[in-house]
């Protein structure tokens, strides 16, 4: 699996849409040891060459990978794959994926050094065709298997985990053609590549999506995100825990068990988690404000957490969603 993210200097934030208009095509990275950004808004960097959202993120030897997404707000699902060379700051597009997809996990673990397993999303037909499917990429040969074993359950905008060999699918949405979520809490399911095989394991206390998460001093941290069970989720009944928006919930893998950190400062979406430098960072989304005309509700702010509060740091030069979440160690500040 993925080596650890500690030793990672730059954090990604490629790609994206601002809600209601259109995909956006910048790349973007944010450099926490200088607290600096650069990004294609800026002339520093070049721009992802298909603007995507939602579409699957990785990284490998160097390069950050993009599969699928979507080119516009709600529509046009791709099949795209798309690679960033980062120390030459140059894209390329490989082959296309067998079938366009969307609505996947922002950062996807490699397996064996070389397999990504692409779980989720939703299918060409759109929103609400949420699917099962597990496609394994082999990132040397640019070959794809179909003939791994689906999920129990469809889900998109599913948060890929690994530990202990498993590889993780937690929160996200389970409806299929329209309508609430209807399964009790947010599926949270583990895949094994050795043996092929499925578990279903405990869900979040919460029916939620849209949220971001990473593995964080071994646990899963989960942020904010959307309630897709409104009937559920209600303040009246005995689970309720608060605004949905606000909570920062944790996995322990090995106790199979979830808890609750202090709450966020502010409703949180949609936004990204990664961790790197001794850090949970959380960055750019939607965040409790109105950002201006063209950028309804985006947020600039990016915010690092060491295990008591939260620090905001300095603000990036765009405001987006549904945008990836991929750390590296090198990055445009190693140039300067």
């Amino acid at each position: 699996m993925d080596a650890a993210t500690d030793d990672h200097r730059y954090i990604w934030a490629i790609g994206g849409k601002i809600e209601g208009e259109h995909a956006v095509d910048d790349t973007t990275v944010y450099d926490i040891e200088a607290d600096e950004w650069y990004s294609s808004v800026d002339g520093d960097l070049e721009p992802i060459p298909v603007a995507v959202q939602g579409a699957g993120w990785t990284r490998h030897d160097g390069r950050i990978f993009c599969f699928g997404g979507k080119t516009d707000v709600h529509s046009g699902a791709t099949d795209e794959v798309q690679v960033y060379h980062v120390a030459d700051d140059e894209w390329e597009l490989r082959d296309p994926m067998p079938e366009p997809r969307s609505k996947l996990g922002k950062y996807y673990p490699v397996v064996d050094g070389r397999y990504v397993y692409l779980f989720g999303g939703d299918n060409e037909e759109g929103r609400f065709n949420r699917v099962a499917w597990n496609w394994r990429y082999d990132i040397e040969t640019d070959a794809w298997d179909r003939g791994v074993a689906d999920a129990p359950f469809s889900q998109s905008f599913p948060l890929p985990t690994s530990h202990d060999g498993w590889l993780y699918y937690s929160t996200g949405n389970t409806q299929q053609k329209g309508g609430q979520n209807n399964y009790p809490g947010a599926l949270n399911q583990r895949y094994d590549p050795e043996t092929d095989t499925w578990q279903v394991v405990a869900p979040s206390p919460h029916p939620v999506t849209d949220g971001s998460g990473v593995k964080f001093r071994d646990e899963l941290h989960f942020i904010g995100g959307w309630n897709t069970n409104e009937e559920f989720y209600n303040e009246d009944r005995d689970h309720y825990r608060g605004p949905v928006r606000k909570q920062h919930t944790v996995y322990d893998y090995e106790a199979n068990a979830w808890r609750y950190e202090a709450e966020l400062p502010g409703h949180w979406h949609h936004g990204g988690t990664r961790a790197a430098g001794g850090y949970l960072w959380h960055y750019l989304g939607t965040i409790d404000e109105v950002a201006g005309e063209g950028v309804d509700h985006h947020t600039d702010r990016i915010q690092r957490w060491g295990g008591q509060s939260w620090e905001e740091m300095t603000r990036a030069p765009v405001r987006k969603m549904n945008f990836s979440t991929v750390t590296t160690a090198m990055g445009p500040g190693d140039a300067a």
